[in-house]
């Protein structure tokens, strides 16, 4: 007779059973590691609900400052906020306040533009309130608002290409390459 282990039979269902061990084994590491990839979130989701998320974001911002822009742009700003009433100082002071104003409104909104918009949009803020400056510095202590409108436009049209006008190009070619 043969010891217990040295049966050929007990050889036979160990070898199985170390089989059946194996192979169920395996199978349910695969279902297990194929469950676990399948419920991470994939990177590329990940960026897709994020490119989602800002665009809506970056293109608000992008409409405020050309809002911006367009609101502080000389022409449509003297006409907007003219009063015969006001004084050429008067009427400087409410220009220069509203710029202020309507920038630090904004202000938040760079976080959504490229660098170069955003300084082009400063310097368009900041060469408008200069500009509107150096027009009433010219002007006689007692001139009223009307002489500062057309002081203003004048030097307007001497300049050119107002840095307003430069920002809202820059804005307009960078909403075209991010579409």
């Amino acid at each position: 007779m043969h010891p217990p282990f040295e049966h050929p039979v007990f050889f036979h269902l160990a070898g199985g059973f170390l089989r059946f061990i194996f192979v169920f084994g395996g199978a349910f590491f695969l279902l297990w590691y194929y469950l676990k990839q399948t419920r991470k979130p994939s990177p590329a989701a990940g960026v897709n609900q994020d490119h989602a998320t800002i665009l809506p974001l970056r293109l608000q911002a992008y409409e405020r400052f050309v809002l911006f822009l367009e609101r502080i742009q000389p022409s449509n700003l003297v006409l907007r906020l003219n009063s015969a009433d006001l004084t050429a100082l008067q009427l400087q002071s409410l220009l220069v306040r509203t710029i202020r104003e309507e920038f630090e409104y904004n202000l938040s909104q760079q976080l959504y533009v490229s660098e170069n918009s955003w300084e082009l949009i400063k310097n368009a803020k900041e060469e408008t309130i200069a500009m509107i400056n150096n027009a009433t510095s010219g002007l006689p202590e007692e001139a009223h608002s009307a002489d500062l409108v057309k002081s203003v436009f004048e030097t307007a049209i001497s300049r050119g290409k107002l840095p307003v006008e430069t920002a809202l190009e820059e804005i307009k070619r960078e909403l075209q390459r991010l579409f």
